[in-house]
């Protein structure tokens, strides 16, 4: 997702900076089929997890930056870039093959794997054999740089560039639709292109154990990733899925330390809603430019 504004994540790493969510346009969204799949994208908001996106003025004055499998991001400004996913050192797509127009041999298939040694997300595709037939949305095994999914399809685990069990999810290109429902966000700097799904964080309308968070200058399921005991209103966070769902990870909270984030609920800013918990607090516009089916969209905060 473009910085500005082209839905190109522009590398998404584990631990992106928690301040701007790379801006996405968001589209008429599909939303016919978003089963599983979901679960794997959104996944890799979480810290650590394995996508990532820079750039972007997508959550206002701060917030948390994500993935789109729901890796995690670290605190910021709205100006900083998340490092959820992985920026080519030139800016560009590093690999040998187009994981959506799955240009290779015959018998073989184009996939997203990890090249950076120590590297936890995916920042190149390869040609490797076409071994499985794993459907969209159905169980998958990864290995370092193949997986069973079908060609056109990536295998994702708990971490992009993570091995084991994982969801096969769909490769995209932005101009196409996506097949199976959802928006197409290129991650990690175009290296991971992949349908997601979007939401309404005050509706909380996505998947069984999924929340929605903010990421692209708009919003994406994903899985939760709190430690246990920790996401609830007021805790520390350091990645956008450190919160619970219903919550968002910002600065300047009530009763957060001056350097931190912490989670803070969701709000609505027309007042049609559950006021803010503290008293000190204001529902504050979640992002500069919202989709215009989002504006309403605010975040409990202390007042500039």
């Amino acid at each position: 997702m473009d910085p500005e504004g082209t839905r190109e994540a522009r590398g998404w790493a584990t631990g992106a900076v928690i301040g701007s969510v790379t801006r996405f346009a968001v589209g008429a969204v599909r939303r016919t089929a978003i089963g599983r799949s979901a679960r794997g994208l959104v996944a890799v908001l979480i810290a650590g997890i394995g996508l990532g996106c820079s750039g972007g003025d997508d959550t206002g004055a701060h917030g948390p930056t994500t993935d789109s499998r729901g890796d995690a991001m670290t605190t910021g400004d709205a100006d900083d870039t998340a490092s959820i996913f992985v920026q080519a050192p030139d800016g560009g797509v590093q690999g040998e093959c187009d994981p959506f127009a799955q240009d290779c041999a015959a018998g073989q298939k184009c996939t997203s794997y990890v090249a950076t040694e120590g590297q936890s997300t995916v920042d190149a595709t390869r040609c490797v054999p076409a071994t499985g037939d794993d459907g969209w949305d159905e169980p998958c095994e990864r290995t370092d740089d193949n997986d069973t999914c079908a060609p056109g399809l990536f295998c994702m685990t708990e971490v992009s560039g993570g091995t084991g069990p994982g969801t096969c999810l769909e490769y995209c290109s932005l101009d196409t639709p996506c097949q199976f429902g959802g928006e197409c966000f290129a991650f990690n700097d175009g290296v991971l292109p992949i349908c997601q799904p979007t939401c309404d964080p005050l509706a909380q309308d996505c998947p069984d154990e999924q929340g929605c968070y903010v990421a692209f200058g708009g919003f994406l399921c994903s899985t939760p990733g709190p430690a246990d005991g920790e996401g609830d209103d007021g805790s520390a966070c350091a990645t956008v899925q450190s919160c619970l769902p219903g919550l968002v990870c910002r600065p300047d909270t009530a009763g957060c330390a001056e350097a931190g984030a912490c989670c803070t609920p969701w709000c609505a800013l027309d007042g049609d809603g559950p006021p803010c918990p503290s008293p000190s607090e204001e529902c504050l516009p979640a992002l500069d430019d919202p989709p215009p089916d989002r504006i309403n969209v605010g975040y409990c905060g202390l007042p500039p």
